[in-house]
């Protein structure tokens, strides 16, 4: 077993798991069924290879929000191409949100896809195809780890270095896949079961939630510049 973390940041990001044309939420931090969806078009899965996705859904997933962004509506116009007007519709995304997801699976496929990322097949986006990623979401590989969880209660935290500045308080929490028994389980309905065009269906997975104490910012202080001041002689 090994663990593939990934950073999955970005002006923009979208984690639908409902919505139709004209209503499209997003989730405040990323879904399964759309991280699984980036590893499938980093490895080249086609949309309709079930057995390829199956696979890649049986990946134990966690997800630690390290920047939860500010949640931003798109009054969207579109147009058909001899310039007929399309419904209105109203689009939600995360602005400037960051956040660190994990997946623990067998090595053999861990590795595939640590491959694919580094030379992905198709462009990567977080969670809709107009939000690519500001950095390159491969982050890390940790053999012989088998708990995305503990992975991710101990790596840095990766919000930008405005953010640790201005909330260094922040506590950040991991949603995680877990047992149906779970008292303290909830149900996601974002496991992704086909993404054939026209077919798309997804499962319910169970999910708890882990809130991680208080990080000390990675960067020193801001300095104050009226410390020069002191060294001054007239």
């Amino acid at each position: 077993m090994s663990v593939l973390v990934l950073v999955l940041a970005g002006p923009l990001q979208s984690w639908g798991t409902t919505g139709q044309h004209t209503y499209r939420d997003t989730q405040p931090h990323p879904t399964k069924s759309a991280v699984v969806g980036l590893l499938g078009a980093a490895a080249g899965l086609d949309r309709t290879d079930t057995a390829g996705l199956a696979e890649l859904a049986a990946l134990t997933f966690a997800v630690r929000s390290d920047q939860p962004g500010t949640r931003l509506r798109d009054f969207h116009t579109t147009h058909t191409r001899d310039g007929r007007p399309m419904p209105l519709s109203n689009r939600f995304y995360l602005a400037d949100a960051a956040f660190t997801a994990a997946l623990a699976g067998p090595t053999p496929l861990v590795d595939r896809l640590q491959q694919a990322l580094r030379n992905p097949a198709h462009p990567l986006s977080l969670g809709r195809r107009s939000c690519p990623p500001a950095r390159h979401p491969l982050h890390s590989v940790h053999p012989d780890a088998i708990d995305p969880v503990t992975v991710l209660s101990t790596l840095p935290w990766q919000a930008a270095p405005w953010y640790q500045q201005a909330h260094p308080n922040h506590r950040m929490t991991i949603h995680h896949d877990t047992h149906p028994t779970n008292p303290a389980a909830r149900l996601h309905h974002d496991h992704p079961v086909d993404f054939s065009p026209g077919n798309r269906r997804h499962a319910a997975r169970a999910v708890a939630t882990l809130t991680l104490p208080a990080n000390a910012p990675d960067r020193p202080d801001d300095p104050d510049f009226f410390d020069a001041l002191n060294d001054w002689t007239p």
